[in-house]
């Protein structure tokens, strides 16, 4: 079948969704399909890719983000003219409404990957009253999942949400993926554990714990770095190292002035993978996740995970086995790091597990073959 991605964001910006959009293209591909991504044009970036069609753009606030103009009059007519099968959108506004109008023009299905809890990240819109922001926001994604023919969702967190916010349609739970053959590979590659964090610029005999992610206010940054203070006062041989990028980088770094503390900015996603090969624990307090990409992620590299209780992250831990989930407590979080640090054994059983686990459930394959059957039943309803 033809199918066409429309998403507000794509490579080479970096982050979960770009990275599952760029995976799921892959892996349908693969599966014999062809491909199509509507997506924003990034400036210096030069498209060699004739699938990927390129939207108008500017800058937005949030760095490195672009504000999309969401209709291009050759790419729908390019779109049409291949006579695609179906259009799977991962963003609600702006492209999501012009890829609505496109499917019912065409008289295509249309899903609807529902990625993120836009009624969190309120902030970054300051102007606007927090509460009614949140109302408009959270009306709006029920009026547009609405407006789908199916919803996929990454945990039963979100499902339960949007059947209490009255969505009708048929939503079904399948977590983001991963490409566990490169992150396997890049494992297989990897040199000694001393080598890498050489190069990485790491301590050689310290223990290493580890934070992936955007370096802005629904992270919950701060909370790590005050709990790491008081980890330090019970284990001196540690470091915190925060990979990533993002509107509140410069504040952080101000409040985690301490030479157990590196901060590595904005790197390759390859690069992230070799500092979880070369880390000891995964520390997340983010509790605005649909699924956490960079949690999986970390447990795929053998990486057993601390994180705070909240949103969508319970369906990627199994608590006690493969990681911890704790309350959103300092005290708490401190506790099971530290339980971790001092029992070798335990972490490398716990990261033993988060590995099986994550191979299990969590592969872009079976992803991107249970998206194929949504696909299917909604081009072939009586198959």
């Amino acid at each position: 079948m033809k199918i066409a991605l429309f998403t507000n964001a794509y490579l080479p910006y970096l982050s979960g969704i770009t990275i599952s959009v760029s995976m799921l293209k892959q892996e349908l591909e693969a599966l014999g399909h062809t491909v199509f991504v509507v997506g924003p044009k990034y400036p210096g970036h030069q498209e060699s890719d004739p699938s990927i069609l390129r939207l108008p753009s500017l800058p937005a606030t949030y760095p490195g983000y672009r504000l999309v103009f969401p209709y291009s009059y050759k790419i729908f007519n390019k779109l049409k003219a291949e006579k695609i099968d179906l259009i799977h959108v991962h963003q609600p506004f702006g492209v999501g409404m012009s890829a609505r109008l496109l499917s019912k023009k065409m008289g295509i299905p249309l899903v609807y990957s529902f990625h993120t809890l836009f009624s969190r990240y309120v902030h970054h819109a300051p102007f606007v009253p927090q509460r009614l922001a949140k109302r408009v926001i959270a009306n709006y994604l029920t009026f547009f999942c609405n407006l789908a023919d199916t919803i996929i969702v990454p945990s039963t967190m979100v499902r339960r949400l949007l059947v209490l916010r009255k969505v009708k349609v048929p939503i079904k739970v399948i977590p983001t993926g991963l490409k566990l053959e490169e992150i396997a590979a890049q494992g297989g590659r990897q040199k000694t554990n001393s080598e890498l964090r050489r190069e990485l610029g790491l301590p050689l005999d310290a223990k290493v714990l580890l934070f992936s992610g955007r370096l802005s206010e629904e992270k919950n940054v701060p909370f790590l770095l005050s709990a790491f203070s008081k980890i330090l006062q019970q284990e001196k041989d540690v470091c915190l190292v925060l990979v990533g990028g993002g509107p509140k980088e410069k504040e952080y770094r101000k409040i985690g002035k301490d030479n157990h503390i590196i901060f590595t900015g904005q790197i390759p996603h390859q690069k992230v993978l070799d500092y979880c090969f070369a880390a000891d624990i995964f520390v997340y307090a983010s509790t605005t996740e649909t699924q956490g990409l960079v949690v999986t992620e970390a447990k795929a590299c053998g990486l057993p995970v601390v994180a705070v209780f909240g949103g969508g992250i319970s369906d990627s831990i199994n608590n006690g086995v493969d990681g911890y989930l704790v309350p959103n407590n300092q005290e708490k979080f401190v506790e099971h790091v530290v339980r971790l640090l001092k029992d070798d054994a335990l972490r490398e059983k716990m990261g033993k597990k988060a590995s099986e686990d994550a191979h299990e459930r969590f592969s872009s394959k079976t992803v991107a073959k249970n998206i194929e059957s949504v696909y299917n039943s909604l081009i072939n309803p009586s198959t």
